[in-house]
């Protein structure tokens, strides 16, 4: 193994222990803009909502799970094999509820294709040099639809990981965006379909009452490491 991926890893295993002991030193001297979901939990009251759109299988809610023991977790996952993954991850805990579809800007039925690498999987048009390996029918939804279905009033925290359908998502909030306190979101730092660039991006939080916060997990281009390819940036609604 490449040692600077073994010691990488190490690392991290070092940093998710630390996280977990919920130490008070921990919490005051571990540093910010490393782990956006524990910086929520040191700056933030206590979440009882939160919204994990673009769930993958799982992870971050259980992260989430970690952190906010008393929280309700909305995770949706629309493809079906990674639904199945998110549901076998998080059975036995009533706190999160998984639903296996999209958010967007219409109540609809579409075709996506499907890729080797799940992690990619879009549902906007994608430019992505490998050919599909299936395709699959998706139910879509909008947030303030659900919302109103649900009878909930409120979202603490609104994650985004839709590779490139962010806006559709946000669009889709309608007037519940107003009462959504916190949103981190997946944005890019170069024009393609499969990412949200950081500057319409800025610019919509902005116009709706959000400020930027953080920037996390900055990761850089595969073919020039010399540039800026996404990170995971965190608004909150001015005033909180």
């Amino acid at each position: 193994m490449n040692w600077k991926l073994f010691a990488g890893q190490t690392f991290h295993k070092i940093e998710q222990l630390a996280i977990k002991s919920n130490s008070s030193f921990v919490n005051k001297n571990y540093p910010y803009r490393r782990n956006f979901a524990f910086d929520l939990k040191r700056m933030l009251d206590t979440p009882q909502v939160i919204f994990d759109v673009g769930a993958f299988v799982g992870d971050l809610s259980l992260e989430f799970h970690q952190h906010f023991k008393t929280a309700t977790i909305y995770s949706f996952e629309p493809v079906l094999q990674s639904f199945n993954k998110l549901k076998s991850a998080t059975r036995g805990i009533e706190q999160i509820n998984s639903y296996n579809q999209a958010l967007g800007e219409k109540v609809e039925t579409i075709k996506i294709p499907l890729f080797s690498e799940a992690s990619i999987t879009t549902l906007r048009e994608s430019n992505y040099n490998s050919l599909p390996i299936s395709f699959e029918e998706i139910n879509v939804t909008r947030l303030d639809h659900f919302v109103a279905e649900n009878k909930i009033s409120k979202i603490d925290i609104l994650k985004i990981d839709v590779e490139g359908y962010e806006f559709e998502v946000l669009r889709g909030a309608g007037d519940f965006l107003s009462k959504i306190s916190c949103i981190i979101t997946e944005v890019g730092y170069s024009r393609c379909n499969t990412k949200t660039h950081f500057s319409d991006m800025d610019r919509f939080m902005e116009e709706n009452g959000f400020s930027l916060l953080n920037i996390y997990e900055l990761r850089p281009a595969y073919n020039d490491r010399t540039k800026l390819f996404y990170s995971n940036n965190v608004y909150i609604k001015t005033g909180n």
